[in-house]
């Protein structure tokens, strides 16, 4: 009995108290906020029954999407007015909204997939939490298995145009962030979305513009809008289809990687068409204020922008190294023609990987894997370094490795100097110590979830050291393709559902930079 007195008391009533304490969590408002994601992915649903009535799917297809999307918008505008008043929005309400919103997000978008082509539920999440975080893996090909036992025989060709669209939208949604546009309407509606825009886009120095967290939210998806129109007219000049060019759009200037193709970007074998490409792939990797102040005060603003030249920088000595390894080797395209590898084609095909891996993208012209080692190397550097902060891209970011580089050096004076001053900057203001902290935490983190994640993959029977590291990395990272069975040509069907869903969360923890998600796991983010 006594026994029985102090379990009470030292875990149910603890237990309890959470709880309690749990509560003073704002429900409603996060309910609110959440209705309003929900809204945007109905109303972008909406617009997939149009393409696909336009595009002539089967009548059932287009009545899916019209059912579907206004099924979610109803629910959504009901909820959204019963929870109207919503009190006081807080930094521990916005990383929850973002969280939860990501993950709500991802189900509802994986519903098309299961009802119109009857993916599992395991294949259709992985799909769509890809394409939310724009990471661009995939497990569409001819060897698919449907939750009916059959085989996806018409691998992605097969797929209706709607669902190839509603697909290809994922990226475009997920690429700036489906929050960050809801917070560019709540202030009309009395909210304030500063604690959300914190919790999302947590690289991104919004004082470099407007104190408004609104107006920031606002001139970066006007600046997003604005790229994906030029782009889709460049592409459709290059002999895209007007539907092949807005869904390689929305792939390209979100650093996805999706391709409405088997063949990826090589199908078309065009080199203007991989040049756009590449140019809009660059542009997502950078950061989107420099877009906007470029605009504003003109282009010297890039070359003033530290982190700016050194992705650049990188991008060209890379390019140019594996240009001169693969120079005069034998390889493949993505869609398995061989490569007369001259001086042009070495220059074209390494330059569109280089590009495309560091800008996190994942589009293909070449079987990479073909190439000599230490340019495979390059690549897999290049996917854990990624772009720009403020940008699309995924990975570590640029600013924080050159940071990190800094510091390296500052602690190797000190060995030398012990009483010589801290100094580390980034264009030429002194980053303080706390930050750097952040920094050298996050980078921390960031190789230990997926070292972890990497090593319960090589738990899985079928999958090697090579494909286990990369797929981690490549996920984590939002890029795609990696080495071995998962690499340029190569999809994730085949994969057991344990490591699909490892490669989910792992997608999910690097497109909210990790922390976002791992704080509401902490006791102490639900107590007052």
């Amino acid at each position: 009995m006594e026994l029985f007195i102090f379990l009470y008391r030292q875990f149910f009533l603890k237990f309890a108290a959470s709880a309690v304490y749990s509560w003073t969590m704002n429900f409603v408002a996060l309910t609110n906020v959440l209705s309003l994601v929900a809204l945007i992915c109905g109303g972008t649903l909406l617009s997939s029954a149009l393409v696909s009535f336009l595009m002539q799917d089967p009548s059932a297809v287009a009545l899916f999407f019209l059912s579907y999307s206004l099924l979610i918008i109803f629910v959504s505008i009901l909820i959204f007015f019963k929870t109207k008043s919503i009190g006081q929005l807080g930094l521990r309400e916005g990383f929850l909204i973002v969280t939860s919103g990501w993950i709500m997000i991802a189900l509802l978008g994986a519903v098309p997939f299961c009802w119109l082509s009857g993916f599992k539920w395991v294949d259709a999440i992985f799909e769509a939490m890809s394409g939310f975080t724009t990471t661009g893996a995939s497990v569409i090909d001819s060897s698919l298995v449907l939750s009916d036992g059959s085989l996806l025989t018409g691998g992605l060709p097969s797929l209706p145009k709607g669902l190839l669209y509603w697909r290809s939208m994922t990226h475009w949604l997920g690429g700036m962030g489906v929050v960050v546009l809801s917070i560019a309407i709540m202030p009309y509606l009395g909210v304030s979305g500063k604690k959300l825009y914190k919790a999302e886009v947590s690289s991104a120095d919004s004082s470099q513009l407007t104190p408004r967290i609104a107006d920031v939210a606002k001139i970066l998806w006007t600046v997003y809008i604005v790229l994906s129109i030029i782009e889709t007219i460049l592409l459709c000049i290059g002999g895209m289809s007007l539907f092949d060019a807005w869904c390689h759009t929305c792939a390209t200037i979100a650093t996805g990687g999706f391709s409405t193709r088997p063949e990826s970007i090589s199908a078309f074998n065009n080199v203007f068409i991989e040049s756009v490409i590449m140019l809009f792939m660059f542009i997502g990797s950078c950061n989107f204020i420099l877009h906007y102040q470029a605009f504003k005060r003109g282009f010297s603003v890039y070359w003033k922008d530290e982190e700016f030249r050194s992705h650049l920088i990188t991008t060209a000595v890379c390019g140019a190294l594996i240009a001169f390894f693969i120079f005069g080797t034998n390889f493949k395209d993505a869609a398995g023609r061989p490569v007369l590898s001259g001086l042009f084609n070495s220059v074209r095909y390494s330059f569109f990987q280089v590009i495309s891996m560091k800008a996190t993208t994942g589009f293909c012209t070449a079987d990479f894997d073909g190439w000599p080692d230490f340019t495979k190397f390059i690549l897999v550097i290049l996917m854990i370094v990624g772009g720009c902060g403020g940008s699309t891209s995924g990975a570590v970011k640029h600013s924080r490795f050159i940071l990190l580089f800094k510091y390296g050096v500052m602690e190797t004076k000190k060995a030398i100097f012990p009483h010589s001053l801290s100094n580390v900057s980034l264009n030429k203001n002194r980053v303080d110590s706390e930050t750097l902290h952040k920094v050298l935490t996050f980078f921390f983190v960031y190789v230990a979830v997926f070292t972890i994640g990497a090593l319960l993959l090589c738990t899985q029977n079928g999958n090697d050291i090579i494909t286990s590291i990369t797929a981690a990395i490549t996920c984590i990272g939002g890029v795609g393709p990696g080495l071995a069975k998962v690499g340029a040509v190569y999809t994730y069907s085949w994969m057991t559902p344990f490591s699909k869903l490892i490669l989910t969360i792992l997608m999910l923890l690097g497109r909210l930079e990790i922390f976002t998600v791992l704080v509401i796991f902490l006791p102490t983010f639900w107590k007052r």
